[in-house]
């Protein structure tokens, strides 16, 4: 990160000019449970959230509330391949941590240590000022009592809650230059909030016992994801088929009926409110998990089971309609989170109904990706301006008018409060009216009054504004064409070309689609030379005959880090040439294990002045000799001298056994030597070194 930002003013390949930088105009933050957070939105739990440098990516882009990725006891998955489809609406068949439980771990805590060193550094001194950095961290957990109980996942929780030994083990690869993040004052708590997710038809008394367990074993805040079968197959179809005209999407009646009920959801939230409250914990519900549809084998021809995931414009209306329709019949206000379907043009209205963190995922698999975010405050920022108010407070109390009604019934609820009102109503409602930006203030001098802590009253307040604006948000939704399937049925732009090694259009879309920040840019001196094929003669000597050539028209290429790849295919449904860049593109190692980890697939890793290759399955090590013009290249059946400068082979063997050998190969492995692993630009596998 400090070398990129120093090189190319950008940080895992986003721009510092699509980061968010709070300039302190416009106060976005919000309380997500007793933890403060400078803006209300971020990346829901998944494709976003698993790797260090995709949560770093999320919080420079303005995310202040970060769902880690879901994990489960069973960490071995074999998770299908592809499993993301997002060419206008989003399909998946993913749904937990991609990595061992111990190694997400790690995973978050590296995050949790390059956020804190972003902070402490003004992102290297890209940050004009020191506000906007409170940041709230989510852990993710699921999917049965049994899992969650097990040291493993138990043990994860603990040390995410008390990281202190895994934080003080990063501070040692802090050397040379870094030394001076050693000692930064890191988190004592990484987290204290867990949202709970299950499989679909897990029965109510499981989820249940699990949320028992997780407030009153674990001491956790506690959401519950809830899935959008709950509205019912009939109200889902109505909405997703009959109003959003879907048809091509089957909702299966099967799946709606094996899935937790409305009712008993209503029943587990009232019968958890209590032992929250004893417990000094909350109880809240996120609005939704993604809907289960009957697969489509186009989309995912290696799924097993015969459902998919639907997101994106189609479920922010149905999840919407059944966040509104729980919070009327619910009987109490509580802390309710959201994603599904969140854009820049949405995100205010899913604020303004009070929900805290307003989190994206499918958005975020599109074009611009990460470099998306900072619209959605932007577009916040707008609606704020409109209304006359400079807090996020301000805006859900102001929105839609309900302020006075809102801080009315708030009061009601508390001792002395009706009186209170009785007194100062009508003026609380002018300035609601009038001044709107200052009714928070207002609300916390009502709490002075009172004798009461204030801000359990305005977060009280602000939930009620956020229902009551649902009324008037929530509604309309279904008749807005840009949800609808004649509004969502474009593709991704195809033109007649085949994706190849080299010199692609340059569209750099596979860069931003990736949510992995896998695929990186790379720039090489454009070249063409003849090669070539080099045997062996019949008296043993090197044969040289003309080789297949090598070219590079274009300075900018492209490369794919494996290990960052979980080749999910969503480069593919982008790039505008007929292939996936994950596939096609070079693909780049960080170590030795990783390299040995994937035997078929070629690749490169260096190790000091060894590059090691794989090339249509053959080994290949490219030595250099120290800072001398000389080098060598070893594999099955060669052993060749090179010179530098004039690159060329100056003599060597190649056995019998081993077919005409093409130097075009060699080319290859000089143009990643130098283009790559020693860039001028950093990347992941040369990122620049520091003295130790």
């Amino acid at each position: 990160m400090q070398s990129e930002v120093a090189a190319s003013q950008s940080i895992f390949d986003l721009p510092a000019r699509k980061w968010f930088i709070p300039d302190g105009s416009l106060d976005y933050g919000a309380w997500h449970f007793l933890r403060p957070a400078s803006t209300p939105v971020g990346p829901a739990a998944g494709p976003h959230t698993q790797l260090a440098q995709n949560i770093v990516l999320s919080w420079l882009a303005g995310s202040r509330i970060i769902e880690l990725k879901t994990v489960q006891v069973n960490d071995r998955l074999e998770i299908p391949r592809p499993c993301i489809h997002v060419p206008n609406i989003g399909y998946n068949v993913e749904w937990s941590q991609e990595l061992l439980v111990s190694e997400s771990l790690m995973e978050y805590a590296k995050a949790v240590y390059l956020i804190e060193i972003l902070k402490h550094s003004r992102g290297f001194g890209l940050f004009g000022g020191d506000t906007g950095f409170d940041t709230v961290f989510d852990i993710s957990v699921g999917y049965d009592l049994n899992g969650i109980r097990t040291e493993k996942v138990t043990g994860f929780i603990r040390t995410l809650k008390e990281p202190g030994s895994i934080l003080d083990a990063l501070r040692d690869q802090l050397t040379g230059d870094l030394s001076e993040y050693r000692d930064l004052e890191l988190p004592e708590s990484v987290s204290d909030c867990v949202t709970l997710s299950t499989f679909h038809g897990c029965p109510a008394d499981q989820i249940e016992a699990i949320a028992r367990y997780l407030i009153a074993d674990l001491g956790l805040h506690t959401i519950i994801k809830l899935n959008p079968t709950l509205l019912g197959y009939d109200a889902a179809r109505e909405l997703l088929v009959g109003r959003l005209g879907y048809h091509d999407l089957e909702l299966r009646r099967e799946a709606f009926e094996q899935d937790l009920m409305y009712d008993d959801a209503l029943e587990i939230l009232r019968g958890l409110r209590s032992l929250a409250e004893e417990r000094g914990s909350a109880i809240g519900a996120k609005f939704t998990n993604t809907l289960v549809v009957a697969n489509n084998a186009e989309y995912f021809p290696t799924q097993q089971d015969p459902y998919m995931y639907v997101s994106g414009p189609p479920l922010h209306v149905i999840s919407m309609n059944l966040m509104q329709r729980f919070r009327e019949d619910l009987g109490f206000e509580f802390p309710v989170s959201f994603s599904a379907g969140v854009d820049a043009k949405n995100f205010p209205g899913a604020v303004a109904c009070g929900m805290v963190p307003v989190t994206t995922c499918t958005d975020l698999l599109r074009q611009g990706g990460y470099g998306r975010l900072p619209s959605y405050l932007r577009s916040l920022a707008r609606k704020m301006q409109q209304v006359g108010v400079t807090s996020r407070e301000a805006y859900v109390l102001a929105a839609y008018g309900h302020g006075a009604e809102a801080v009315r019934e708030a009061l009601e609820g508390v001792r002395g409060g009706t009186g209170l009102w009785e007194r100062e109503g009508e003026r609380i409602s002018n300035i609601a009216t009038r001044d709107p930006d200052n009714l928070p203030r207002l609300v916390r001098e009502a709490g002075a009054t009172l004798g009461i802590d204030a801000e359990p009253l305005v977060l009280m307040a602000t939930r009620i504004a956020g229902r009551l604006n649902g009324r008037d948000i929530v509604p309309p939704l279904a008749e807005e064409a840009r949800y609808h399937a004649r509004s969502n049925a474009k593709t991704p732009r195809r033109i007649d070309s085949r994706l190849a090694l080299y010199d692609c259009i340059n569209c750099d879309l596979c860069i931003s689609a990736c949510p992995n920040d896998a695929i990186f840019a790379y720039e090489v001196e454009p070249l063409a030379t003849a090669t070539e094929a080099l045997y062996r003669q019949a008296d043993g000597t090197l044969g040289r005959k003309e080789g297949v050539g090598f070219s590079i028209r274009e300075a900018h290429q492209l490369a794919m880090l494996s290990g960052a790849c979980n080749e999910c295919s969503n480069c593919e449904v982008y790039c505008p040439e007929v292939g996936a860049p994950f596939r096609v593109k070079e693909r780049v190692f960080l170590n030795r294990a990783d390299y040995d980890a994937s035997p078929g697939v070629d690749g490169f890793w260096r190790d000091d002045n060894v590059l090691h290759a794989r090339l249509n399955g053959a080994e290949l090590q490219l030595v250099r000799d120290g800072d001398d013009d000389h080098a060598t290249l070893k594999g099955d059946g060669l052993a060749l001298d090179l010179r530098w400068e004039p690159f060329g082979v100056t003599g060597g063997e190649v056995s019998g056994e081993t077919a005409a050998f093409d130097t075009a190969q060699i080319w290859r492995l000089r143009t990643v030597w130098d283009s790559i692993f020693s860039a001028e630009v950093p990347n992941m596998v040369n990122p620049g070194r520091h003295d130790d």
